[in-house]
């Protein structure tokens, strides 16, 4: 069976590849734009590369022949950036997988979304049938959830569709986490929200990926959308303190609340803005948003409808996680992968 990942060199769509390059019955394919850095599927001899682009159509309509079941991971996630570029990559690019994979015949395709899409409502065991609480001044909170209804709108319509939403995801290759915020806390420089004893939602990616592909191979999948989150419920601070502790720094102490740095977010973020500022400064509304109340989201219904069952604790694939960082980082340091 042909399958097709779209964003294969990113964080979640190399781990995705990797799982389903091990499967000698699938021939995987791997789309990937022309400037992407593909040192994370070198290793990956058993897939075929192919070159796209999710914003140009007619890039992707030909790798879609034959093609039974598409795992759509591209996307622009980030927590800056214009209305422009978060539409181009989260709607107009959702649409564009869609009506290929509609045109040449795919069976499923599973959409990977995120649980921001809920809006970072605050609450413990958060089901995925709680409405969205809009945040429209938050380009990827909205652009994420207005793609999440327009994939789910193509069910039914000659494709079964299926969503994915992962919670912190964290893990090997994430140079969006994990490789920025390492050495903030070697260097001591982060700082808590509330003493960070918020809820949050962490998920390994040993374990979202598994979650993926029972997305696209379960009888009940199609039509659904689940969450995708590691077993038991971490703090902020528990999170971080186990962090520091394998990298053997101290563990930051340093805190203030939410109801003063909420509004220096704001303020930072609206001057941002006003300069044009091509990158996110380091506090911004989104990030506060997500950890000044409990964000747990329950992943019960893939429990029960597709048999989930997240092998890696959040414990083990901190220290997992860590271990990539400190090859990462050295690699790096001797100018052999791109950033």
């Amino acid at each position: 069976m042909r399958v097709l990942v779209t964003g294969a060199n990113g964080f979640i769509g190399s781990n995705l590849c990797a799982d389903l390059a091990r499967r000698p019955e699938l021939d995987v394919v791997a789309l990937v734009r022309p400037t992407s850095d593909l040192s994370f599927l070198q290793k990956l001899e058993s897939i075929t590369t192919v070159i796209g682009d999710i914003t140009e159509p007619e890039s992707i309509a030909a790798v879609m022949e034959d093609v039974s079941v598409v795992y759509h991971v591209a996307g622009y996630s980030s927590d800056w950036g214009s209305w422009k570029v978060f539409r181009a990559g989260n709607v107009d690019g959702v649409r564009n997988v869609m009506e290929a994979a509609r045109r040449s015949g795919v069976r499923r395709v599973v959409h990977i979304s995120s649980v921001s899409v809920y809006g970072f409502p605050g609450g413990v065991d958060i089901v995925e049938e709680t409405p969205f609480t809009p945040r429209r001044s938050d380009r990827y909170i909205t652009s994420k959830a207005e793609g999440e209804h327009l994939a789910l709108s193509y069910h039914g319509q000659g494709l079964d569709v299926t969503v994915v939403r992962p919670g912190g995801v964290f893990g090997p290759n994430d140079r969006t986490t994990t490789l920025q915020l390492a050495p903030v806390l070697m260097k001591g420089g982060f700082g808590h929200v509330d003493g960070g004893v918020h809820l949050m939602a962490p998920a390994y990616v040993d374990n979202v990926v598994q979650l993926i592909r029972l997305a696209g191979e379960a009888r009940d999948a199609p039509g659904e959308a689940f969450n995708a989150v590691d077993d038991g419920r971490t703090t902020w601070r528990q999170f971080i303190d186990w962090m520091s502790e394998d990298l053997e720094c101290a563990a930051p102490r340093l805190s203030a609340p939410a109801a003063v740095v909420f509004p220096v977010a704001a303020a930072i973020e609206a001057g941002a803005k006003m300069l044009r500022s091509k990158t996110s400064p380091m506090i911004n509304k989104y990030r506060v948003r997500a950890v000044m109340r409990d964000s747990h989201y329950s992943a019960d219904k893939a429990k029960r409808l597709l048999g989930y069952r997240p092998e890696v604790t959040t414990r083990d694939g901190i220290r997992r996680a860590v271990e990539w960082y400190r090859g990462y980082a050295a690699k790096l340091g001797e100018g052999a992968i791109k950033t």
